[in-house]
C-alpha cells in the first residue's frame, strides 16, 4: 500500500472516530465535558466543510466537449517504446497489420469450412426429433403391454384362487410324487402342498375357526388324518387323489364339520 493510500485511510479513520464520538456525546450516550464536546463538534463541522469543498472542487458537474489539444496525446505521454517511432516504422506496422488481417480472414474461412464439416457429421435436428418420438412411442407401447400383463396376472391369480382350480393343482402335485404323498417324510419339500391342503380344509369348514393355514406339514397331516377317519378311510396318513375328490364333493355340498367329527 502506497503512502497516499495510508494517509487517506488514516484521515478517514480520524474523521469517522471524531464523528462517532461527537454524535454519541450529543445524544449523551458517552459523558464528555462540555468544553471538549464543543471542540469535537467544531472539529466535525470543519472536517465536513473541508470534505465537501474538496469533493466539489474535483467533480465535473457539467460535461464539456474535449478540446482539440486534449484529443492529441503528446509524444512525451506515449510509452517509452513508442516515443521514437519514425514515420517509416509506422508504415511498416500498418503493412504488418494488413498481413495479420489477411491471416485472420484466412483462419476465419478455415473455421467456417470446419464448421460445415462438423455440421455434416451431426444428424439433423428433425431426424433426431423423429427418432426420439419413435422411442417414446415404443416405450408407451411397452408400458401398455406391461399394464395389460399385470391385469392378466391379476385375473390369473384370481382364477388360481378358485377352490376347484387349486384342487386340480393339488391333484397334479400328487401325481408328481406318485400315487400318494407322505407329508411327514421330508416335510421341508412339502410345505406348499401342506398349505394348499390346509386352505382346502379351511374353505370347506373342516379346520377349526381358531386355526389358520401355516404351511406346516405335520399339522396338515394331523388334520388330514382326522378328515380321513371322518370319511372312514381304511388307511390314513397319505394324501391321495381320493382325498382331493372328497374335498371337492364337500365343497360342492357344504358340510357342517368343525374338525372334531
Amino acid at each position: 500500500m502506497d503512502k497516499e493510500s495510508v494517509l487517506f485511510y488514516v484521515v478517514l479513520l480520524l474523521f469517522a472516530a471524531t464523528g462517532i464520538v461527537t454524535l454519541m456525546g450529543l445524544v449523551q450516550k458517552v459523558t464528555i465535558e462540555k468544553k471538549y464536546l464543543n471542540a469535537l463538534f467544531s472539529a466535525l463541522i470543519l472536517e465536513l466543510i473541508a470534505a465537501v469543498l474538496y469533493m466539489f472542487s474535483n467533480t465535473e458537474f457539467f460535461e464539456t466537449a474535449p478540446g482539440e489539444d486534449q484529443l492529441l496525446l503528446p509524444r512525451s505521454e506515449l510509452p517509452q517504446a513508442q516515443r521514437e517511432i519514425t514515420a517509416k516504422e509506422v508504415l511498416l506496422m500498418v503493412a504488418s497489420h494488413d498481413a495479420d488481417r489477411d491471416r485472420l480472414r484466412q483462419a476465419e474461412q478455415e473455421l467456417m469450412s470446419l464448421r460445415d464439416v462438423v455440421a455434416a457429421q451431426v444428424p439433423p435436428y428433425d431426424d433426431v426429433t423423429l427418432a426420439l418420438d419413435t422411442r417414446i412411442r415404443e416405450i408407451r407401447e411397452l408400458q401398455g403391454d406391461l399394464s395389460r400383463l399385470r391385469s392378466e396376472q391379476a385375473a390369473f391369480d384370481k382364477i388360481r384362487g378358485n377352490f376347484l382350480v387349486r384342487m386340480a393343482e393339488l391333484n397334479a402335485r400328487i401325481s408328481d410324487f406318485g400315487a400318494s404323498i407322505n407329508l411327514v417324510y421330508q416335510p421341508e419339500q412339502k410345505r406348499e402342498i401342506a398349505g394348499m391342503l390346509q386352505s382346502a380344509f379351511k374353505q370347506i369348514g373342516f379346520m377349526p375357526d381358531a386355526e389358520m393355514p401355516n404351511d406346516d406339514p405335520f399339522e396338515a397331516n394331523d388334520l388330514m388324518i382326522r378328515y380321513q377317519r371322518s370319511k372312514a378311510f381304511g388307511q390314513t396318513g397319505y394324501l391321495t387323489s381320493q382325498v382331493v375328490a372328497l374335498l371337492i364333493l364337500d365343497y360342492l355340498s357344504p358340510i357342517s364339520q368343525n374338525g372334531n367329527n
